[in-house]
């Protein structure tokens, strides 16, 4: 046996194969893995502003990257691309969205949207600083 490096998306298409077949074998009404991604940005003319990713497997909404540039910050722009990817996932389907942050990133704001914190990790990835899991109902 060998272990060595895979193309990313070889690599997660053979274990999503696996994960499929543990899933039938253990209950057959799980339905498939499904990856959906959705992918926004905002520009204001050409100048490209912010933007927003996710992707959603069984219902659930799961939101990688948002940012906005510096100068757009504070008028809403990332409550506008959250309540945006939001809408469209909930469209498809989906009752419940999930994310991480760190402490010195978006906690707050996120909260503000109606996300609860419902996990940490201390000390990371430093002492003083923390990674927060929040989650958020789409019904």
């Amino acid at each position: 046996m060998r272990i060595e490096e895979l193309n990313q998306e070889q690599n997660q298409q053979e274990i999503s194969g696996l994960l499929e077949e543990h899933s039938r074998r253990m209950d057959d009404s799980i339905p498939p893995y499904e990856r959906e991604v959705i992918s926004l940005a905002a520009y204001e003319g050409d100048t490209y502003v912010g933007g927003i990713t996710g992707d959603m497997v069984w219902k659930i909404l799961n939101v990688h990257l948002l940012a906005v540039d510096p100068v757009y910050r504070g008028n809403g722009l990332g409550a506008i691309l959250l309540k945006e990817l939001e809408d469209r996932a909930r469209s498809r389907g989906c009752k419940v969205s999930e994310l991480t942050t760190m402490s010195w990133q978006a906690p707050h704001f996120y909260q503000k949207q109606g996300y609860g914190i419902f996990g940490e990790i201390h000390d990371c990835p430093q002492e003083g600083q923390t990674k927060y899991y929040l989650k958020k109902s789409l019904e």
